[in-house]
């Protein structure tokens, strides 16, 4: 059984992560590691994004029931917090959308829900956010209550990844979805072997769900990769 899982399995109050960090100190290199300049041209091995996986499933419940220790679990972990102000489905996920008057609005963060995280170049968490925008952009009841792609679990939405429907043991031996900030450009889903068809499934991949129309929970997007050029302020 994975550490991961193990811990993951273990976790009824949060006073039982601060022990397992000072007994697996090899698990966090291994993290740190995956977050080193190059590595999203390294494809990792299956072993290894299991492993991955299970942290995810981790964060997954600590931001859903344990959001006070989250923070400095990712801290831990040698994380640093992402403090990008202006929204961008790379950073951010669609927590809360509030309907702006004018269709055209950009999406705006006005608030946070949870923060997200990275280790290096290596994207371990979105934040979770509240937004303002146009209906051309994102439409309330759908970028922020649709399924949610690559996700195992979220209280507010249905959420999707290749563990559900494989049975308890099974659903362990998923492989992460590994994205990064590299080389001045956005890595989405790195260990896909397609490229997006067309806007409307390079949207699905950056986003991870539907943005103005809902398009279901029955796709099957794992296989996809996209990249783009981070235009980021400095």
């Amino acid at each position: 059984m994975s550490y991961w899982r193990s811990l993951y399995e273990s976790i009824r109050s949060p006073d039982v992560l601060w022990p397992w960090f000072a007994e697996h100190p090899d698990l966090v290199a291994e993290v740190r590691e995956l977050g080193r300049p190059g590595s999203h041209r390294i494809a990792p091995g299956h072993d290894l994004l299991e492993r991955l996986y299970a942290l995810g499933r981790v964060l997954d419940l600590l931001i859903a029931d344990h959001p006070r220790a989250y923070p400095a679990f990712c801290a831990a972990l040698g994380a640093h917090r992402v403090d990008r102000t202006d929204f961008h489905p790379f950073f951010h996920e669609v927590a809360e959308v509030r309907q702006a008057a004018d269709p055209g609005e950009p999406p705006s963060v006005v608030g946070e829900r949870w923060p997200g995280f990275m280790v290096g170049t290596l994207l371990l968490a979105r934040a979770g956010v509240v937004v303002t925008a146009g209906e051309r952009h994102l439409v309330a009841g759908v970028a922020d209550r649709s399924a949610i792609y690559w996700t195992h679990h979220r209280r507010h939405r249905p959420a999707r990844d290749l563990s559900h429907g494989w049975g308890h043991n099974s659903q362990w031996r998923t492989d992460a979805r590994r994205d990064y900030l590299a080389g001045g450009r956005f890595h989405y889903n790195v260990d896909g072997t397609e490229r997006p068809a067309d806007r409307a499934e390079a949207d699905l991949v950056r986003h991870r769900c539907g943005t103005v129309t809902d398009p279901g929970g029955d796709l099957f997007p794992y296989d996809l990769r996209h990249v783009e050029p981070a235009m980021l302020e400095t």
